[in-house]
C-alpha cells in the first residue's frame, strides 16, 4: 500500500468515525425545565408609560422532534403548544388567576431535517408588565407554571418559575 492510499484510507476511516458518532436520545414525551428569569429592561411605550420586560428561560428536549406548530395548525387542540398558568400570592397562598387573555405561547415547527429528529434547546419568553396592570393585579409577588405539548399531544410535566417580586 503506497503513501497516498494510506492517507485516503485514513481520511475515510476518520470520516466514518465522526459520521457514526452516537446521537443523543431523549424520551418522546417532551421534557421541560425552568432555568431562570431576568428583569431585562424598562420599556417606554408610545404614551411615555414605563413598563418592565421580564425574560423567562426554559430548557426542553424531545426524542422525536415533533415540537412546534405549522402556520396551518390553528384549530383546537393546536392553537398553542406551551401553556402558561399565572399565579399571585394572596394571604400567603398561591392563587391561580384566570386571565381573560392567557399567556399561552405558540412555538413554530422545530422538527430537524435528517435521520436524527431528537431536539434540545432553550425557549426564551418575553413578558411585559405595565404599571396599569396593578389595577387588576392584587399582589406584588407572582409565579408562572409552564407545560409543553408536542404534535402527538404528549405533554411535559408542569414546571414552575421561582417567586417573582415585581417592582
Amino acid at each position: 500500500m503506497n503513501a497516498s492510499s494510506k492517507i485516503v484510507l485514513f481520511i475515510v476511516l476518520l470520516t466514518l468515525f465522526f459520521a457514526c458518532k452516537k446521537s443523543e436520545s431523549f424520551s418522546e414525551i417532551p421534557y421541560l425545565e425552568f432555568t431562570k428569569y431576568e428583569l431585562k429592561d424598562s420599556v417606554i411605550d408610545a404614551l411615555g408609560n414605563s413598563s418592565d420586560l421580564y425574560k423567562f428561560y426554559l430548557y426542553f428536549t424531545d426524542g422525536n422532534g415533533d415540537i412546534g406548530l405549522s402556520k396551518n395548525d390553528t384549530i383546537h387542540p393546536y392553537e398553542f403548544n406551551l401553556f402558561v398558568n399565572y399565579f399571585e400570592i394572596h394571604q400567603d397562598s398561591l392563587i391561580l388567576i384566570d386571565l381573560t387573555s392567557p399567556y399561552h405561547i405558540r412555538i413554530p415547527n422545530l422538527t430537524p431535517t435528517g435521520q436524527n429528529k431528537s431536539l434540545k434547546g432553550d425557549i426564551v419568553w418575553d413578558v411585559v408588565f405595565f404599571p396599569q396592570d396593578t389595577i387588576n393585579r392584587k399582589s406584588d409577588t407572582i409565579k408562572f407554571e409552564f407545560q409543553l405539548f408536542d404534535r402527538a399531544l404528549n405533554k411535559s410535566d408542569w414546571v414552575s418559575s421561582s417567586l417573582i417580586i415585581l417592582n
